[in-house]
């Protein structure tokens, strides 16, 4: 049975043209699919794009986060000790208590008094029977946070919140880290532990009704065979490192790497790595190259398409440029989603993959120059990605002491001069940020004869006029 190629011909073949060695691409057809559960919570999602119960966005990619085994809850309960220190005015202690355990699940749990006519419900709603009138209805929020603890944020709330035995309550709108244990205080009479669970001591459910989590796992099968060119070349083959002599030859696997699945041409290896000075003898040498790298792979890993060209039939997940563009796509998506925690754990991982500059064995090849100028700015918009997340999260603070090396060393992206203004003015710095924005104007107007872009000019001003949608807030306030 014929194909026709992209480029018009008529193939033999239904993987690749047998013509001219492109690519044949099979796209089947969409078919509409809806998920019974919430991947997040495990409710009925209704027929929205949202899930009505915890409002996970259900188009969201799933993350490969860190945290897939850690479990946590907390513990609501009266607490008369807490009550007797406060001495409340006209509120009476509840002569019958018990207490309430929540899981927490999702990227943000918030606290706080269930109003119908507001339209708040919150996750861990405190009014019912042990109503506490202290409590706000938006009181707090705890977030999730990217190595899978989480943290505190109040709500700007009217009576405050206080964190274990502190006799100040937490700064409002900022996030304040939870280790296992600790206790929250808030309204007249109420406190909340905070506990990691072992998953060996969870009661067992029924796999349909217990409820998921974003941070599920998802098993990784051992790879046969790992290319890794973000950084020197590495072969490993069953686990174990295959050194490659030859320049050339690494040079030769790591563009059938870098396309693995799709034919190269000989014409394209000789071009990557003899560039205009092809010497006669390059086809009997690219053969000998092939024919060393076959004794070192398993067995049927490089294929001749036509007798023209070669092709690496690895799993894509075998490559860890492959790897890295598709963390770098998920975690953006998260972030777009609304998933700040598990997109920053998502492109940590991406930008983990490297171990120094990329594609050394073809950097000097017009067609590595191309990939590693590409590779670098995929790296880039990773790092600003990265660093929106946890602008998001609200580390600002500690942000910036990364933020100003990375406009160091790439001055004219001006996205992270953005990012590093809006976390120094959010982190009580606003004359910093100001000077940061003078110091760019004169470096581009100096050096490029460029001006600040109208975002950042826009940013600025903001800055200097003190605009509240600048100040941080919990990214499900933010979305509301």
């Amino acid at each position: 049975m014929s194909t026709r190629c992209p480029r018009g011909h008529t193939s033999e073949t239904p993987d690749y043209c047998s013509v001219c060695g492109a690519a044949v691409v099979f796209t089947p057809p969409v078919v509409e699919t809806r998920v019974a559960r919430c991947p997040n919570c495990g409710s009925p999602p209704g027929s929205g794009t949202a899930c009505v119960q915890c409002g996970y966005v259900l188009s969201a990619p799933v993350a490969e986060a860190p945290w897939v085994e850690q479990n946590w809850e907390t513990v609501v309960r009266p607490d008369r000790e807490y009550y007797e220190m406060l001495e409340p005015d006209g509120m009476e202690f509840p002569e019958e208590t018990y207490s309430r355990r929540f899981a927490l699940i999702g990227d943000f749990v918030s606290i706080g008094r269930r109003s119908k006519t507001q339209g708040i419900q919150p996750e861990i709603d405190l009014s019912g029977s042990l109503e506490d009138t202290g409590v706000s209805h938006r009181h707090a929020v705890l977030m999730r946070q990217p190595e899978g603890s989480w943290a505190l944020v109040d709500q700007d709330s009217t009576n405050g919140t206080y964190l274990n035995a502190d006799q100040e309550p937490v700064a409002p709108n900022h996030p304040i880290p939870l280790s296992d244990g600790d206790q929250i205080h808030l309204g007249a009479w109420t406190t909340l532990t905070v506990e990691r669970v072992d998953p060996a001591q969870m009661p067992q459910a029924d796999v349909d009704s217990r409820p998921s989590k974003d941070t599920r796992n998802l098993a990784r099968g051992r790879r046969r065979m790992e290319v890794d060119l973000l950084g020197p070349l590495r072969l490993r083959v069953s686990g174990e490192d295959v050194p490659i002599g030859a320049a050339k030859e690494r040079a030769v696997l790591a563009l059938l790497a870098l396309r693995v699945g799709t034919p190269v041409s000989a014409l394209d290896l000789e071009w990557a790595l003899w560039g205009e000075e092809v010497p006669k003898t390059a086809s009997v040498a690219l053969r000998g190259y092939v024919h060393d790298l076959r004794q070192l792979l398993p067995d049927d890993t490089i294929e001749t398409t036509t007798p023209l060209g070669y092709r690496l039939t690895a799993n894509k997940d075998w490559i860890d440029v492959v790897r890295f563009e598709r963390k770098c796509g998920r975690g953006r998506a998260l972030l777009a989603s609304g998933h700040p925690g598990a997109a920053v754990a998502e492109l940590t991982r991406a930008l983990d993959l490297w171990r120094g500059e990329p594609l050394l064995d073809l950097a000097n090849g017009p067609t590595g120059a191309t990939e590693v100028v590409r590779l670098n700015e995929r790296k880039a918009d990773a790092e600003e990605d990265l660093f929106e997340g946890r602008l998001r999260l609200g580390d600002h603070q500690t942000l910036t002491a990364d933020l100003w090396p990375a406009v160091e060393a790439e001055p004219l992206r001006q996205r992270r001069w953005a990012q590093l203004m809006l976390a120094l003015y959010r982190s009580a710095r606003k004359v910093d940020a100001l000077r940061v924005f003078q110091r760019l104007r004169n470096e581009l107007g100096e050096g490029y004869g460029l001006e600040p872009s109208a975002e950042l000019v826009a940013l600025e001003h903001g800055i200097v006029m003190d605009r509240s949608d600048l100040l941080w807030m919990p990214p499900m306030d933010a979305a509301s």
